[in-house]
This record gives C-alpha cells, structure tokens and sequence, in this order.
C-alpha cells in the first residue's frame, strides 16, 4: 500500500522535528523558503573570510543553549546520528560558569553550584541565596525575590493561569521595590532565558525562573549546555542527512503562498516555484509567527477561529539577534554565559571557541584567514531604547557597523571596569544577524521573537486546529514548555505528529515530556490546598505581598513556618488514610 502524504511547510526546528516523527509512516515533503533547513538555528557564515581550508567565519543569529529543563530537543538529537559515531547530542558540552557583567565593576564569575538535595520541600530562598553568592546583591533584594518565588512555587495551576498569566513578571516580583542593581539584574536576559521581565507573562517567566533554580540541583555542566561548533556543522547537517536517509524530501527556495480550502479540509497549498498546487493528505504548518499569520485567509479563520489569532499578532513579538565578534586572541570571560545586567540593549554572549576546541582543534586553524583565534557571541535583546554611546535605539541604526559600533563599546564598558578585558587591538571583524535588514527608516527584523507577554497565552492556538487536515507545528502553539525556543517548537511539532497519527487511527506516537516541577512531595501539597483556595475564591496559601523591608532572616523563617504547616497537613493525611 502507499503511504499517506504529509506536506510540512517550513523547513525550520518545528518542521524538522515535524518531518523525524512522521517518517517512515508517511510519504513526507518539506517545503522551506530559504536556501538552506534550519530556520532561526542555522549558522551563518561570513562570505569570504575562510582562507583554505579553513571555513569562513561562523556566525549565528543567536547563540543556541540547552538547558536542563530541555527534554524534547534532546531526545530527538539522541535519535540523530552523528558522523562517525554517536548521536548529535554527543556534540553537547556543559558550561560550569555563569558571570554577570557591569559598569565600573567587570564581570562577577558566579560558578554552578551543586546544593543540598531538595528532600521533601525545595527550600527556594536558600536556593537563590545560593544562586547570587559572590556577586553585590543585598540579603534584602534576595530575600524579597526568594519570597516570591516561594508564593509561585506554591501556587496551584489554576491559579497560574488564570491570575499570574495575566500580569508581568515585573508586577509580580514587584520590580520597583527592588535595588537598581536588582532591577537590572531581573531584566538580565540571561538570567530570565531571553525575556523581558517587563513585558512577559509572570506565569511564563517565573516558571522557567523556577526550573533555572532547580537546575542547580545537577551537577556542573549539566544544567547548561552548548553545542561544540556551528549549529549546522553540529546538528542540522546531520540531521538533514539523516532525514533524507528516511525518506523525507525537501524542496527549498519555495515558500507557501496560501492554502485552498474545501469546506473542513485543504485542498492543496500554493507554494512559490511549483507551478501546480500542492496537494497531500495532511499539512503541517511551520511557519513563524510572523509568516504563519499571512498565510490565513478569511474561509480558513471561519473553519477555525483560532487561526485569526495568528493574524496581526506581531504585537507579542519582539527583537532578539544574534552579532559575532572575531578576536585575534581568545577571549574567555568565563566558562559560560555572560550577562550584561546595566546595558542599555540588554547584551548577554558567550565566548565559543573554549567549547569548540575539543571538536577539531584549535579555532583558528578551522575558521577565517588563520588570524582569528576566539569569537565573542552576543545576543542583542533590546532594540527600542537609546545606546550607551549613541543617542539612537539600535532599530534606528542605519547599518550594521552603527549598531556593531555600539555594541563592541558597550562590550568594553562593562568587561573593563576592572581591568583591561577587551582590548581594541584584540577585534579582527565582525557580523551582525543577516534576518536584520537596513534602509532609510533604520532596521527590520525579518525574524522577531515571540515574547510571551501577559494573556498571550488565551491567544496562542493549540497543534490541532479544526480544519482536519491541518495541524500547527510551531514555537507559538500552546505547549508545556510555553516559551518560544528550539524545546518549544520541537514539542509543538510532536504534539502535531501525534493529531495525524490519532486521525489515522494509528497508535503510534511522539513521546512527549512535560515539564516537572521537582520541588519536593511537600509542595505538591501546597499546590493541592492552594487549588481548594482557588476554588473558594480565597486568598493563595502563600501571600503575594510583602512588607516594604524584608530580611533574609524573616524570609527563611517565613519557609521554614510554611514547611512546617505543610508537613502537619502531610500528617493528617497519613492519619485520615
């Protein structure tokens, strides 16, 4: 018998993950727009610069991690081979380290701890006492934060969703209450995993503010990884050579134009360069947002109302690119990520050639004219507010150079407050994120990112839609990883594997891994009496509010009382049982 058609429109990590699922079951044709698979993961190489046989200078639009909470990424990387031997998730390396950068003071080194086991009840304020020593924060900011933390850790579901998902993290953790120092590090995009604190839900980002925190109950370099070279030399070629070895065909250049429906279902898909339209027995949509939502018309939004929310939803988006700077010296700030926590645009890198090494040898003997020995990998998070030293947002930039300029400087400012970090002498050449395009009213961005802000969650359709051959596989579909990221995506695209393979009445499925808060049997009890207040409309278990001065001291007393209470009710349980 033939198998059944699945036409995957994108060709990025969602339509990818998509594709390895499905194939072998399915006759699989993945239609990507660009030249190359990949999407925002693939590496970018700057023409020209690879002297042979080294390959040109690489480049990314941002520096890819894996934290530990990462499942579905992984697994399917441990299902890729890797040449000569292996699996791609093989080519991981851990980070030990993590530093936070400032003005006047340099980078602060703060290394991954391994802390006690959580037992019965994760004592979160020790763990975020934990999480900031060695660095300036006062026992106040780290005692008001450790308590808040406790209120959502205890928190039921319910009450997540229907009263944090409506507020910023900001208004939750009470932002203004805090030291300047604080502040800044709470909208720290590395500590908050790429987010604005400001403008995301507090449901979304206390979570992974939470699963961080727990990270550091495994040992180092397991709670943190990185590739150990270019994402594509280190996964994505892999992957597409496996993929192909499947079965799966992939037609580049040919971006989706528009679909054709017929009543409930997709006729075909009018795809750029194919002079017929496409026709196949399911479709999966893996487009970014921001291309997703042009491919929906009128016929499509009445089948399916959630489809409307993909439509002028570029207001939960925002900015966040990637720029390289290429060192005649290696420069190692730590053994990790770097966050710069005062920097107007919000910077945070890595220094990628210590991970690279143990891969093939030195960088320089890989990559560029051999003159290039370490690259600094930047992400830009913030693209509306002025420069340090230009009065111009980076968005009102008018070339890659002014806003690169800016940045490097910013680099220095912060990494040189104590010494001499980042010298001039030390920069060979640069690349900014080739999706970033300039023209006579600044900068574009053809690839924004989604940004989680308050409520977007009610506007986020699920994998399966109500067109019944048409399924989401993207970074924006409600998933239990609820941040836009690689994970994000990659679950998104086996919950949509698993909608064909139900209608196809198969039992075969993706396995899927939710996210496990591992706090301890106690806290599951927390959240059970928390669901019952929330039921009864009363207050939460734990207080949101504080009092305008906390100490650490009254903080740790305030867990140590609610450990207490928990394990009393943990004893009438057992009793009434």
């Amino acid at each position: 018998m033939s198998k059944k058609r699945v036409v995957i429109l994108g060709g990025g990590i969602g339509g990818l993950s998509a594709a390895h699922e499905l194939a072998g079951t399915f006759e699989v044709h993945v239609y990507e727009a660009g030249p190359a698979l990949g999407g925002k993961a693939r590496s970018q190489f700057k023409a020209g610069t690879g002297a042979r046989p080294r390959r040109d200078l690489p480049g990314e639009h941002g520096f890819r991690f894996f934290p530990a909470f990462y499942k579905h990424v992984i697994d399917t990387m441990a299902r890729t081979p890797r040449p000569g031997g292996g699996s791609v998730s093989d080519n991981l390396v851990g980070c030990t380290e993590m530093a936070i950068a400032e003005r006047d003071r340099g980078p602060q080194v703060l290394p991954r701890r391994r802390p006690e086991s959580i037992g019965d009840f994760f004592r979160i304020v020790d763990a975020v006492e934990s999480f900031f020593a060695g660095s300036d924060v006062t026992a106040g900011d780290i005692a008001r934060f450790g308590s808040k933390m406790l209120a959502f850790m205890c928190s039921c579901d319910e009450r997540r969703l229907g009263e944090h998902e409506r507020m910023s993290f900001w208004d939750f953790v009470e932002g203004p209450r805090y030291s300047r120092r604080f502040q800044a590090y709470v909208n720290s995009s590395r500590f908050m995993v790429a987010m604005d604190a400001q403008r995301g839900s507090a449901r979304t980002i206390a979570a992974k503010a939470l699963q961080i925190l727990l990270d550091f109950q495994r040992p180092a370099g397991a709670n943190d990884r990185v590739l150990n070279g270019p994402t594509t030399l280190q996964w994505l070629d892999p992957w597409e050579q496996h993929l192909r070895s499947q079965g799966v065909e992939f037609h580049l250049g040919k971006p989706l134009i528009d679909f054709e429906l017929d009543g409930e279902r997709i006729r075909a898909a009018r795809v750029e360069g194919v002079p017929a339209a496409v026709s196949a027995d399911y479709f999966v949509l893996a487009l970014p947002l921001e291309r997703a939502g042009a491919c929906i018309d009128e016929a499509m939004m009445a089948a399916d109302p959630s489809l409307g929310r993909l439509r002028g939803a570029l207001d939960m988006t925002s900015w966040m690119s990637g720029a390289q700077f290429y060192l005649r010296r290696d420069v190692p700030i730590c053994k990790g990520h770097v966050a710069y926590a005062d920097s107007p645009w919000a910077l945070s890198s890595i220094s990628q050639a210590q991970f690279w090494a143990p891969a093939g040898g030195p960088f320089g003997e890989r990559y560029g004219d051999g003159q290039v020995n370490g690259v600094l990998s930047v992400d830009v998070c913030v693209w509306d507010q002025p420069g340090r030293f230009t009065r111009k947002t980076a968005a009102e930039c008018m070339s890659a150079e002014e806003v690169l300029t800016e940045v490097w400087r910013q680099l220095q400012d912060s990494l040189n407050g104590t010494g001499l970090v980042l010298r001039d002498e030390d920069l060979a050449d640069w690349r900014l994120d080739d999706n970033i395009e300039f023209g006579p009213n600044g900068a574009r961005n053809h690839t924004p990112l989604l940004v989680h802000p308050p409520g977007s969650w009610f506007r986020r359709p699920r994998a399966e839609t109500r067109i019944k051959n048409l399924v989401l596989a993207s970074d924006y579909v409600q998933t239990t990883t609820d941040l836009a990221t690689m994970e994000g995506a990659n679950e998104a695209a086996r919950m949509a594997a698993n909608v064909i393979f139900a209608r196809e009445g198969l039992a075969t499925r993706a396995a899927l891994f939710p996210i496990e808060e591992r706090t301890g049997p106690l806290v599951k009890i927390a959240k059970r009496l928390d669901a019952q207040a929330w039921e009864l409309g009363q207050e939460p278990l734990v207080d949101f509010s504080q009092p305008a001065e906390l100490t650490l001291e009254e903080a740790k007393a305030e867990q140590n009382q609610l450990e207490a209470r928990l394990r009393q009710a943990a004893a009438r349980s057992e009793l009434s049982s």
